[in-house]
Protein backbone atom coordinates (compact mmCIF):
# COMPACT_ATOMS: atom_id res chain seq x y z
CA UNK A 1 0.00 0.00 0.00
CA UNK A 2 2.72 2.48 0.99
CA UNK A 3 6.16 2.82 1.95
CA UNK A 4 7.17 6.14 3.06
CA UNK A 5 5.79 9.27 3.07
CA UNK A 6 7.83 12.04 1.05
CA UNK A 7 6.71 14.85 -0.72
CA UNK A 8 5.55 14.87 -4.22
CA UNK A 9 2.26 14.04 -5.90
CA UNK A 10 -0.09 12.62 -3.59
CA UNK A 11 -3.18 12.95 -6.33
CA UNK A 12 -5.50 9.88 -6.49
CA UNK A 13 -4.04 8.72 -2.91
CA UNK A 14 -4.88 8.36 0.74
CA UNK A 15 -3.07 10.74 3.46
CA UNK A 16 -3.26 8.57 6.34
CA UNK A 17 -2.68 10.69 9.42
CA UNK A 18 0.51 10.07 11.55
CA UNK A 19 0.92 10.15 15.46
CA UNK A 20 3.50 13.14 14.58
CA UNK A 21 0.66 15.16 12.82
CA UNK A 22 0.26 18.46 15.06
CA UNK A 23 -3.47 19.68 13.79
CA UNK A 24 -6.54 18.80 15.36
CA UNK A 25 -8.28 19.05 12.29
CA UNK A 26 -7.19 15.25 10.97
CA UNK A 27 -6.59 13.18 14.22
CA UNK A 28 -6.84 9.82 13.05
CA UNK A 29 -7.99 11.08 9.63
CA UNK A 30 -7.67 9.57 6.07
CA UNK A 31 -7.93 11.56 3.38
CA UNK A 32 -8.67 10.64 -0.18
CA UNK A 33 -6.01 13.04 -2.29
CA UNK A 34 -7.53 14.73 -4.99
CA UNK A 35 -5.37 17.22 -6.48
CA UNK A 36 -1.44 17.68 -5.42
CA UNK A 37 0.31 20.21 -7.25
CA UNK A 38 2.81 22.87 -7.58
CA UNK A 39 -0.50 25.54 -6.37
CA UNK A 40 -1.53 23.59 -3.50
CA UNK A 41 -3.30 20.29 -2.56
CA UNK A 42 -6.71 18.91 -2.14
CA UNK A 43 -8.50 16.18 -0.85
CA UNK A 44 -11.62 14.40 1.70
CA UNK A 45 -11.76 13.51 4.35
CA UNK A 46 -13.28 10.00 4.36
CA UNK A 47 -14.03 9.05 7.95
CA UNK A 48 -15.66 11.82 9.50
CA UNK A 49 -19.35 11.03 8.89
CA UNK A 50 -22.35 13.50 10.52
CA UNK A 51 -25.47 12.61 11.52
CA UNK A 52 -27.20 14.14 8.11
CA UNK A 53 -28.59 12.64 5.42
CA UNK A 54 -28.55 13.01 1.40
CA UNK A 55 -31.95 12.19 1.53
CA UNK A 56 -32.70 15.29 3.76
CA UNK A 57 -31.45 17.63 1.12
CA UNK A 58 -33.88 15.93 -2.37
CA UNK A 59 -37.27 15.31 -2.64
CA UNK A 60 -37.34 11.48 -2.74
CA UNK A 61 -39.93 11.67 -5.27
CA UNK A 62 -37.50 13.11 -8.03
CA UNK A 63 -34.58 9.99 -7.38
CA UNK A 64 -36.92 7.96 -8.95
CA UNK A 65 -35.91 5.05 -6.46
CA UNK A 66 -35.65 4.03 -3.22
CA UNK A 67 -32.67 5.59 -1.01
CA UNK A 68 -29.28 3.95 -0.31
CA UNK A 69 -29.58 3.45 3.71
CA UNK A 70 -25.16 4.90 3.64
CA UNK A 71 -26.49 8.42 2.55
CA UNK A 72 -24.84 9.94 5.15
CA UNK A 73 -23.06 12.69 4.31
CA UNK A 74 -19.02 12.82 5.72
CA UNK A 75 -17.28 16.04 6.93
CA UNK A 76 -13.96 16.25 4.08
CA UNK A 77 -12.44 18.78 6.23
CA UNK A 78 -12.01 22.31 7.49
CA UNK A 79 -12.55 24.13 5.02
CA UNK A 80 -16.08 25.19 3.90
CA UNK A 81 -16.87 23.89 0.11
CA UNK A 82 -19.65 22.61 -1.92
CA UNK A 83 -21.68 19.18 -1.67
CA UNK A 84 -19.71 16.77 -3.22
CA UNK A 85 -19.48 12.35 -4.24
CA UNK A 86 -17.02 10.13 -4.63
CA UNK A 87 -18.09 6.76 -6.12
CA UNK A 88 -17.07 4.06 -8.09
CA UNK A 89 -19.59 4.44 -10.94
CA UNK A 90 -17.29 4.95 -14.52
CA UNK A 91 -18.18 8.13 -16.40
CA UNK A 92 -20.58 9.51 -13.25
CA UNK A 93 -18.02 12.94 -12.97
CA UNK A 94 -14.14 13.20 -13.03
CA UNK A 95 -11.77 10.12 -12.48
CA UNK A 96 -9.71 10.53 -9.66
CA UNK A 97 -6.00 9.96 -9.88
CA UNK A 98 -2.27 11.30 -11.07
CA UNK A 99 -2.89 13.10 -15.17
CA UNK A 100 -0.40 14.82 -17.03
CA UNK A 101 -0.87 17.95 -15.28
CA UNK A 102 0.56 17.06 -11.97
CA UNK A 103 4.02 17.86 -11.44
CA UNK A 104 6.00 14.59 -11.86
CA UNK A 105 5.88 11.04 -10.29
CA UNK A 106 3.86 10.04 -6.92
CA UNK A 107 7.35 10.30 -4.91
CA UNK A 108 10.95 11.89 -5.38
CA UNK A 109 12.43 8.14 -5.61
CA UNK A 110 10.65 6.07 -8.67
CA UNK A 111 11.60 2.78 -6.45
CA UNK A 112 9.71 4.27 -3.34
CA UNK A 113 6.68 4.61 -5.05
CA UNK A 114 3.38 2.87 -3.88
CA UNK A 115 1.90 1.18 -6.87
CA UNK A 116 0.51 3.87 -9.21
CA UNK A 117 -3.53 4.13 -10.08
CA UNK A 118 -3.53 3.39 -14.00
CA UNK A 119 -5.62 6.67 -14.55
CA UNK A 120 -4.25 9.50 -16.66
CA UNK A 121 -7.53 10.94 -17.44
CA UNK A 122 -9.53 9.29 -20.05
CA UNK A 123 -8.35 8.08 -23.51
CA UNK A 124 -10.29 8.75 -26.83
CA UNK A 125 -9.36 6.66 -29.71
CA UNK A 126 -10.96 7.19 -33.41
CA UNK A 127 -10.87 4.08 -35.27
CA UNK A 128 -11.78 3.77 -39.35
CA UNK A 129 -14.42 0.75 -40.48
CA UNK A 130 -14.16 0.75 -44.19
CA UNK A 131 -18.66 -0.11 -44.06
CA UNK A 132 -18.70 2.97 -41.84
CA UNK A 133 -17.72 6.38 -43.44
CA UNK A 134 -18.16 8.24 -39.89
CA UNK A 135 -16.19 5.51 -37.98
CA UNK A 136 -16.33 5.05 -34.75
CA UNK A 137 -15.00 5.65 -31.18
CA UNK A 138 -13.77 4.14 -27.78
CA UNK A 139 -13.36 5.83 -24.72
CA UNK A 140 -10.53 4.28 -22.43
CA UNK A 141 -11.31 5.66 -18.32
CA UNK A 142 -8.44 4.01 -17.21
CA UNK A 143 -8.23 2.46 -13.83
CA UNK A 144 -9.07 5.33 -11.28
CA UNK A 145 -9.50 4.52 -7.88
CA UNK A 146 -13.04 6.65 -7.47
CA UNK A 147 -14.49 9.22 -9.52
CA UNK A 148 -16.17 12.48 -7.90
CA UNK A 149 -18.94 14.82 -8.84
CA UNK A 150 -20.84 17.92 -7.45
CA UNK A 151 -23.19 17.94 -9.99
CA UNK A 152 -26.81 18.05 -8.75
CA UNK A 153 -28.65 14.89 -10.97
CA UNK A 154 -25.41 12.91 -10.61
CA UNK A 155 -25.78 13.36 -6.82
CA UNK A 156 -29.31 12.62 -7.23
CA UNK A 157 -29.02 9.05 -9.44
CA UNK A 158 -25.83 7.81 -7.02
CA UNK A 159 -28.56 7.95 -4.03
CA UNK A 160 -30.48 4.84 -5.65
CA UNK A 161 -27.80 3.21 -7.04
CA UNK A 162 -27.26 0.71 -4.54
CA UNK A 163 -25.18 -1.27 -6.63
CA UNK A 164 -22.07 1.29 -6.53
CA UNK A 165 -19.85 2.46 -3.56
CA UNK A 166 -20.61 6.30 -2.25
CA UNK A 167 -19.57 8.92 -0.49
CA UNK A 168 -21.35 11.87 0.07
CA UNK A 169 -19.10 15.21 1.41
CA UNK A 170 -19.42 18.47 2.49
CA UNK A 171 -16.25 20.28 2.96
CA UNK A 172 -12.49 19.58 2.23
CA UNK A 173 -9.17 19.90 3.34
CA UNK A 174 -6.88 21.79 1.85
CA UNK A 175 -3.23 22.79 1.59
CA UNK A 176 -1.36 25.66 0.17
CA UNK A 177 1.80 25.59 -1.76
CA UNK A 178 4.42 23.75 -0.27
CA UNK A 179 2.10 23.15 2.87
CA UNK A 180 1.28 19.63 2.40
CA UNK A 181 4.95 19.09 1.30
CA UNK A 182 6.32 20.16 4.05
CA UNK A 183 3.97 17.99 6.25
CA UNK A 184 5.18 14.92 4.18
CA UNK A 185 8.66 15.89 5.17
CA UNK A 186 8.59 15.71 8.61
CA UNK A 187 6.07 12.76 8.91
CA UNK A 188 2.88 14.10 9.47
CA UNK A 189 1.29 11.62 6.88
CA UNK A 190 1.78 8.06 6.09
CA UNK A 191 0.90 7.50 1.79
CA UNK A 192 -1.23 4.77 0.67
CA UNK A 193 -3.07 3.31 -2.31
CA UNK A 194 -6.80 4.52 -2.47
CA UNK A 195 -7.65 0.76 -2.15
CA UNK A 196 -11.99 0.05 -2.42
CA UNK A 197 -12.17 -1.35 0.71
CA UNK A 198 -10.34 1.07 2.85
CA UNK A 199 -11.90 4.44 0.68
CA UNK A 200 -15.50 3.03 1.10
CA UNK A 201 -14.79 1.04 4.36
CA UNK A 202 -16.46 1.64 7.89
CA UNK A 203 -15.24 5.28 9.24
CA UNK A 204 -14.75 3.37 12.51
CA UNK A 205 -11.88 0.54 11.32
CA UNK A 206 -10.50 3.26 8.25
CA UNK A 207 -7.90 4.29 9.73
CA UNK A 208 -6.77 1.37 12.32
CA UNK A 209 -6.71 -0.75 8.60
CA UNK A 210 -4.96 2.11 6.34
CA UNK A 211 -2.05 2.25 9.47
CA UNK A 212 -1.61 -1.47 9.39
CA UNK A 213 -1.56 -2.06 5.57
CA UNK A 214 0.95 0.62 5.47
CA UNK A 215 2.76 -0.97 8.32
CA UNK A 216 2.63 -4.47 6.81
CA UNK A 217 4.09 -2.64 3.04
CA UNK A 218 7.17 -1.12 5.01
CA UNK A 219 8.25 -4.41 6.37
CA UNK A 220 7.64 -6.36 3.15
CA UNK A 221 10.11 -3.13 1.39
CA UNK A 222 12.36 -3.65 4.02
CA UNK A 223 12.20 -7.34 4.25
CA UNK A 224 11.74 -8.68 0.29
CA UNK A 225 10.66 -12.33 0.31
CA UNK A 226 9.92 -12.93 4.28
CA UNK A 227 5.65 -13.60 5.00
CA UNK A 228 4.66 -11.40 6.81
CA UNK A 229 0.70 -12.07 8.94
CA UNK A 230 -2.30 -10.71 6.91
CA UNK A 231 -2.34 -6.65 8.75
CA UNK A 232 -6.33 -7.33 8.24
CA UNK A 233 -6.22 -10.06 10.89
CA UNK A 234 -4.82 -8.19 13.60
Amino acid sequence: MAKDARPGNTSGHLLIASPYLNDGNFLRSVVFMIRHDVEGAFGLAINRPTERRFRELVELSSTGGEPREDDFIYRGGPVEGPLLAIHDLAGIGEPCGPTETNFGPPFSDESDAPSQSNCDGPKFTVHDHPADPYGSMSIDFGNPPAWITGDDDHLRILLTRRDAHVRYVAHYSGWGPGQLDEELRVGGWLVGNADSDILFGSADTVWETAVKRCGHDILTSMAPGVRFGDPNMN
